[in-house]
Parts: C-alpha cells; structure tokens; sequence
C-alpha cells in the first residue's frame, strides 16, 4: 500500500470519528436540554416573580433568565438539562439603601414624642398607633404612615387588654417589693396609679407595722412606699 493511499484512510478514518462525536454531542444535548417552560417552573418554585426574558447560552448548556419582583430585577444562570441555578446577580434594586422597617421608624418617632416603654402596637390603613407607659401615665401615640409624623397623642386609661400586657408578673413585684423593705406578704392586686399601671403589694413587717408598696408593672421600679402604724 503506497504512502498516500495511508494518509488518505488515515484522514478519513479520523474524520468519520469526529463527524461521529459531533453528532453524538449533538444528540446527547438536544435530548438533555428542558423547554422554556420547565425551566420557568423549575425556577418559579424557588423565586417569586415575573420571568420576562429567557434564552440559551454557553453552547445551550445554560439558560439565562430575567427575573422581576417587588425587590427589583435579577439575572438568573441555570443549567438547561438539569435547571439547577448557577449563578443570580441583582440587576437593578427597587428598595432605597438602608431603608428602615416603616413600623420601626413609626415607633421610634412615637418614643421621641412620649420617652416610655410600648407595651402595644396597632396598624391601620393610614397610621401606626401605639400604647406607650411612660413614668407616671398611660398614653396613645398615632403615627402617621406617610409622613412619619405624630397626628395625636394624649392620656388613656388602660384597657383590660392592656393591664394582661405588663412586663413582670405579680410574683416578681412581690419579690421586689420584700427585698426594699421586708416582711411578709399580705395581699398584692393590679392597680391603676396616676394614670400608671402599678402591683400594689401590701407587707406586714416585723415591727408590727404594714408597708404598702406600689411597684411599676412594667419597669419593676419602686413608684411609692407607704407606711402605716
């Protein structure tokens, strides 16, 4: 066999082995690949949002997609024969940079207004309302949505509600109460006090004598100590 006639089968040996791969590759891609709308399920059920643009990339070993929500518009990378993600990058955010939670920033406008301890927070289509005890009072401060200012705030007194919301319990005002001056328990009820929520604990004292106690119900702080012969 002449040396030409080798080269030539050669040649055509490797040739038929690549057109044979390439349509191999072809194949096993082509029947790999997921349609548009399985990868649009795959990844709805990851990502809430309107797919608005889909196409193939890399060889079709990837799908490229755009996703849009109420947080802004993201690219989405994801493999076309498994749909798993590669790859997600923000494109554009719709939230302002360090954007506080609306209701936080209601409530420390209604702080700044009334200094005390919100016990109670209510939202309505158009303002925030909180119930905030201060030192000696009970008050109602409505924030406006919008604008984040204080439409009113005045005096109130407490609600049922509201005396079930007390950060220590009556057990704790007790224990409070016989540390400052002693004795033993008597009688302890919830009581209104200047417009203040307060544990009125009643002691009988070694000397003889009984101490009332008011205690603040929601701070634990000592509001006034009385004694009686």
């Amino acid at each position: 066999m002449s040396r030409k006639l080798k080269m030539l089968l050669t040649l055509a040996g490797c040739l038929f082995i690549l057109v044979a791969f390439a349509m191999l590759m072809i194949q096993t891609i082509d029947k790999k690949i997921l349609s548009e709308a399985d990868i649009k399920k795959i990844i709805a059920k990851d990502y809430n949002g309107n797919i608005t643009n889909i196409d193939l990339i890399n060889h079709k070993q990837d799908y490229t997609l755009t996703l849009e929500n109420s947080n802004g518009i993201y690219q989405i990378i994801a493999s076309s024969s498994s749909g798993q993600m590669k790859e997600m990058k923000q494109l554009k955010s719709y939230q302002k940079p360090n954007e506080k939670n609306a209701e936080l920033q209601a409530e420390e406008v209604a702080v700044k207004k009334v200094k005390g301890t919100v016990i109670q927070k209510k939202e309505k289509s158009d303002r925030f309302i909180f119930t905030i005890q201060s030192k000696k009072e009970l008050y109602q401060v409505d924030v406006e949505k919008d604008t984040f200012k204080v439409i009113e705030a005045e005096k109130k007194k407490p609600t049922s509600k509201e005396k079930k919301l007390t950060k220590i319990t009556v057990e704790e005002a007790i224990q409070i109460a016989v540390k400052e001056v002693g004795g033993t328990v008597d009688d302890a009820d919830l009581e209104t006090f200047s417009g203040m929520l307060v544990f009125e604990v009643e002691l009988d004292l070694p000397d003889g004598r009984e101490a009332e106690v008011l205690v603040n119900a929601y701070t634990g702080d000592i509001e006034g100590i009385t004694y009686e012969n």
